[in-house]
């Protein structure tokens, strides 16, 4: 779910709820493994001793490194922040939003003397991080934050939501207020940014302010590099699209010198850019399920992590890539000024297009009741178990469900599973419950119409809770149902 690099140590992140340590092997251990890399290619990373980090109780969806590389911050659904030692593990600190909603995201500001988190609760706290007291609560989002991002000189804290806004705050005097904002920078909603580490210094009627750049992605397969001025007039300002990935963006970051920006998707691949012509400079694949963080060491290291449970660790050339940005063949990638038109969502379907989609899931006899019935792109939005086999007579369970997940997935592509070539998998994916992420025993249904773990979503019902684990949307109600056909197609599976 999340990496990051200090140095020569690299931090991961997982739903399995575990933070993991790693750190490149040293020098007589690379002298003594110099023929292996040699023939292989490969840079060693070693899990540290005290590694695994194991006191969430829910997924962790973010670590980041302080600047000076002596804490480890990790935010988790369990609604907590917790501060590590890097250097053994030790727990430090837990910080909470003020209702325990899960948290999301994390950043600390390049002084490490402030940090800032964000989650479910549609609210950016600023935490002075000597004394672990909060320093201001923000409000101005109506959806859950989803990317934090301070200016490489602390005095601005930018944030991003599920609803596709982005808000700049101050975060060196510690103001409330939104100092500009964007809506709609994304549509479906933003899912990272990133803050390039060049900036402009501007200096206005005495007062010393800077001009930055940083990058967004999100669910409406795109990368944005925007310019943020704040002089007199504060503003946020488009500048390239970068159109290039099939699926979802999930994650962007830029390179510790700002030269190169990687993003990350639900197409399982890693797009590395040029940030400031907003070229394609190469396209790296490798994974097989969709790319859901990445980071930058300080020299010539990207870390990707996956859903298909790996960290893979790429060995960048700058000089190399840079030179053979003219010979890179990248199918159907193109940079788009502001000017242009944006990628339509499928909101905008027509019935033919559902049709279309229909046809991609296999499910083409539909197709014409679908027809008939004008289901278009905002209509399909709205199907549901009951319409779905009273009026558009699809009497399989297992086709309406079917349906109904791959219209979640439309909704916010983040939850979808690329399937793995291996009808095991698919089958475990299916049978694994979305908090524990192990093989449910006693799995039930709730009014989201997932099912769940029976003591994994009580005790999220026992800890305040009234929202979907997966949608993140209210529930209308704390009924759990016994799902007895997917017991007995766990049994069926294990014998």
């Amino acid at each position: 779910m999340g990496c990051d690099f200090f140095g020569n140590c690299l931090a991961t992140c997982s739903a399995d709820k575990s933070v993991r340590i790693w750190f490149q092997k040293s020098e007589t251990q690379e002298k003594e493994s110099e023929t292996q890399e040699k023939e292989s290619g490969k840079t060693d990373f070693k899990e540290a001793e005290f590694s695994p980090l194991l006191s969430h109780t829910y997924g962790v969806n973010c670590v980041r490194f302080s600047p000076f590389g002596t804490l480890l911050a990790s935010c988790s659904t369990d609604g907590t922040v917790i501060l590590w030692n890097i250097q053994d593990g030790e727990k430090l600190g837990e910080l909470k939003h003020l209702k325990g909603s899960p948290i999301r995201v994390c950043s600390f500001s390049s002084t490490s003397a402030m940090f800032a988190t964000g989650g479910d609760d549609e609210k950016v706290v600023l935490w002075d991080i000597a004394t672990k007291s909060v320093i201001r609560v923000l409000e101005g989002h109506e959806a859950m934050i989803t990317a934090l991002a301070f200016t490489p000189d602390s005095a601005f804290l930018l944030s991003c939501s599920t609803a596709g806004d982005i808000m700049l705050w101050d975060a060196r005097y510690g103001h409330g207020k939104c100092l500009a904002s964007v809506t709609n920078a994304h549509d479906l909603g933003i899912l990272g940014c990133d803050s390039s580490p060049r900036y402009e210094a501007v200096s206005e009627n005495g007062f010393l302010t800077g001009n930055y750049t940083i990058a967004t992605c999100g669910n409406d397969d795109l990368v944005k590099i925007w310019s943020v001025e704040t002089n007199s007039i504060k503003k946020i300002s488009p500048i390239i699209i970068l159109e290039g990935h099939t699926g979802n963006v999930i994650a962007c970051r830029f390179s510790f010198d700002g030269t190169i920006l990687a993003s990350t998707g639900g197409d399982r691949v890693i797009f590395l850019w040029n940030p400031k012509t907003g070229e394609a400079i190469r396209k790296l694949e490798g994974h097989n399920r969709y790319v859901t963080c990445c980071a930058f060491s300080n020299s010539t290291l990207l870390a990707t992590g996956s859903n298909d449970k790996t960290v893979v660790l790429w060995s960048l050339n700058m000089e190399e890539l840079f030179s053979s940005v003219t010979d890179v063949s990248i199918d159907k990638v193109k940079k788009h000024h502001i000017d242009y038109l944006h990628k339509r969502s499928f909101l905008s379907w027509t019935v033919n297009d559902v049709g279309d989609w229909l046809k991609s899931l296999e499910l083409e006899k539909f197709t014409e009741i679908f027809h008939a019935n004008s289901i278009d792109g905002k209509e399909l939005m709205y199907l549901n178990h009951e319409n779905l086999l009273s009026i558009l007579k699809i009497d399989s369970l297992g086709h309406r469900s079917k349906i109904l997940r791959e219209i979640q997935c439309l909704k916010n592509p983040l939850w979808q599973h690329v399937m793995t070539t291996t009808e095991d998998e698919m089958l475990l994916n299916e049978f694994c419950c979305p908090i524990t992420q192990e093989v449910m025993r006693d799995p039930v249904v709730v009014a989201d119409g997932y099912s769940y773990e029976r003591h994994a979503i009580e005790e999220w019902f026992q800890n305040g809770k009234e929202t979907s684990p997966m949608t993140n949307e209210t529930l209308t109600h704390k009924i759990v149902i016994p799902n007895r056909v997917l017991v007995q197609l766990i049994k069926k599976y294990k014998t």
